[in-house]
């Protein structure tokens, strides 16, 4: 119709660019990222800088796949125009390409630089989207490495940010990662329950790229399983592989081969895994990637070893180790050494043996060091999480204030602007009386179920809570522990120093308990100086390690400013959640039962039952 406005020049290239950037088009083929990156530039508007650059860093890491070398020029110069145009998402996102270009070019570890700097500028901008994108590109390398649980952490920071942002999608595809890091950490039904149900999304999608994928992971989580998992490892490698054939990637059927040969030589078909790494070769040649040297040399020396020809199978390891000594896998490492030493021994060299097999030691000692630290790394994430959780409420409450604040403010002004009725001022007394009931009921429920003193759940309260964590957990069959907390001698710090002294021991060793757990789990009074505590998700060894922090922690409780000289310390009884457990009180019984032996053994101790 004459006189009526158009789209907006550049419509139809932000609508296409969105559903690209967010994964909302199942993209098949490499043709397929093509195709719609060909229609995507011919929809860009002459003269248009941004629209031209956001067009090139999706062309940067949708596109270029066949050439890593071309890639990481190709995102140099990006990143210069980007800068120069002053459009930060454009240069944040060909820090990312670039880095992606690297890890096939070198090792995965060069990518770091580029995918911290994409991090840094993306929090400069306050983009929590790409916030999100560069920790998933930083979680997978390092998962790569070998740093599983910075790599989880990494992951489960951007599920939290692509949630927050309303990415459905991102959100799904990350989910992806996080079943990779488990894997990698050991924790298998963790991952298989993750990529299971990846698989059953991408076959009601008819997304192969994403079934593909699982395919891979599932075969390696087999392959790692054990023996008697390896015919079902081979059948997710050889699925995959038809799937990467179908949808031409050269990269992704590289990877297949490599699985396969992998299988072949834990079955002892030695001839096999060489076959299936030559056509690995193949396809990594065709690509231009190099991100998987340290393994194919290493199952090349595993063949060649197992054929009986060990001076080749050595200068494989040789090989495969100095890849390793720029990626520092130490799980790969370990492998290598365990292999190489055989090989030596094989030809009479016990000296170089004996050494490898010394390295071999450390080496495993590095990665038990490792381990210990994953624990610890994940431990402190979920307090600082917890602990930002409690903050971020805080500031939310505060600004929801704020904002009715000012909305309330507005509406009076309204009001005022056109008279209101005498009525309609009624009817917002009305509602004000209702909201004040509505506070006071709740203010009155939760007054209910807290000890007045302490300001933690009372019986009633925790026996509320207890109850619904138990039957949650027994419903998802996760582990739930519980703790019984007793003050030693406290009677004597009421008869020495007064009631009004026991109140604020009371007080500080509640305050005390809540800053040493997480926020999912319930502190209450169950009368006097006793206090039990429920730890939802919590295996034995957890909860004793959190019992002993506790201990420890109140045993160095400072108290000179009540009365000098005084001191308290605790006991505690811990038990674990079992099968025939139906009512929280059996829990909290035999919990008790652990805090007397406690007791009968000399106090200021934990025991479990």
């Amino acid at each position: 119709m004459a006189g009526e406005a158009g789209p907006p020049a550049g419509a139809g290239f932000d609508r296409l660019a969105d559903q690209l950037e967010r994964g909302e088009l199942v993209i098949t083929t490499h043709a397929d990222a093509l195709r719609l990156l060909d229609q995507l530039k011919q929809q860009i508007p002459p003269g248009d800088d941004r629209r031209e650059l956001r067009y090139r860093y999706m062309f940067c890491i949708l596109g270029m796949d066949n050439d890593p070398a071309k890639g990481v020029a190709y995102a140099e110069q990006g990143m210069a125009d980007a800068r120069r145009v002053g459009y930060a998402d454009a240069e944040i996102n060909f820090h990312f390409c670039r880095g992606s270009k690297q890890e096939s070019l070198t090792t995965a570890r060069d990518a770091l630089p580029d995918y911290n700097a994409g991090i840094e500028l993306a929090r400069h901008a306050e983009n929590i989207r790409l916030v999100a994108d560069g920790l998933t590109w930083r979680g997978s390398v390092q998962s790569l490495l070998g740093e599983h649980a910075l790599a989880l952490v990494d992951f489960l920071e951007a599920q939290k940010f692509y949630d927050s942002a309303g990415e459905p999608t991102e959100s799904e595809q990350n989910l992806f990662n996080i079943a990779v890091a488990y894997r990698r950490l050991g924790e298998r039904t963790e991952a298989r329950g993750y990529l299971d149900r990846l698989m059953q999304l991408g076959g009601e999608r008819k997304d192969l790229p994403q079934q593909m994928a699982a395919h891979m992971q599932l075969g390696f989580l087999d392959l790692e399983t054990g023996t008697d998992h390896l015919a079902t490892a081979r059948a997710h490698f050889l699925a995959a592989l038809q799937m990467a054939r179908s949808i031409g990637s050269h990269v992704s059927q590289g990877s297949a081969h490599m699985g396969l040969a992998q299988v072949l030589n834990q079955l002892g078909d030695y001839r096999g895994a060489l076959s299936e790494l030559g056509a690995a070769r193949a396809e990594y040649i065709t690509t231009g990637d190099h991100s998987d040297g340290d393994m194919f040399a290493l199952q090349e020396g595993e063949a060649h070893a197992g054929l009986g020809d060990h001076v080749l199978a050595i200068s494989d390891f040789n090989r495969s180790e100095a890849f390793l000594q720029k990626s520092g896998n130490l799980r790969y490492l370990a492998d290598l050494l365990d292999h190489r030493s055989r090989s030596y021994e094989a030809l009479g060299k016990t000296a170089q043996a004996l050494a490898d097999l010394r390295r071999m030691v450390k080496v495993h000692e590095a990665l038990d060091r490792k381990a210990q630290s994953y624990t610890t790394t994940l431990m402190s994430y979920q307090f600082d999480t917890s602990r930002k959780e409690q903050e971020n409420r805080k500031l939310e409450a505060d600004r929801t204030l704020r904002d009715e604040q000012l909305a309330s403010l507005q509406r009076v002004r309204r009001w005022q602007r056109v008279a209101l009725t005498l009525g309609g001022v009624l009817i917002v007394l009305l509602l004000w009386q209702a909201q004040r009931q509505l506070r006071r009921s709740r203010r009155l429920h939760r007054m209910a179920m807290t000890d007045p003193l302490t300001g933690v759940a009372n019986r009633r309260g925790l026996e509320y809570f207890g109850e619904r964590a138990l039957q949650h957990a027994r419903l998802i069959e996760e582990p739930m522990s519980v703790l019984a907390m007793d003050l030693d001698h406290f009677k004597r710090v009421n008869d020495e120093y007064g009631h009004p002294v026991g109140d604020e021991v009371l007080k500080r060793f509640s305050g005390l308990c809540l800053e040493s757990l997480r926020q999912i789990d319930r502190i209450g009074r169950m009368g006097g100086e006793e206090f039990v505590v429920i730890l939802p998700g919590t295996t034995l060894e957890a909860a004793t390690s959190i019992a002993e922090r506790i201990r420890e922690a109140v045993s160095a409780l400072a108290l000179d400013d009540l009365e000098t000289g005084l001191r308290i310390s605790v006991s505690l009884g811990i038990t674990e959640r079992r099968e025939a457990d139906r009512e929280f009180a059996q829990l909290v019984a035999r919990a008790d039962e652990a805090l007397y032996v406690a007791k009968r053994q000399g106090r200021n101790r934990t025991e479990s039952l």
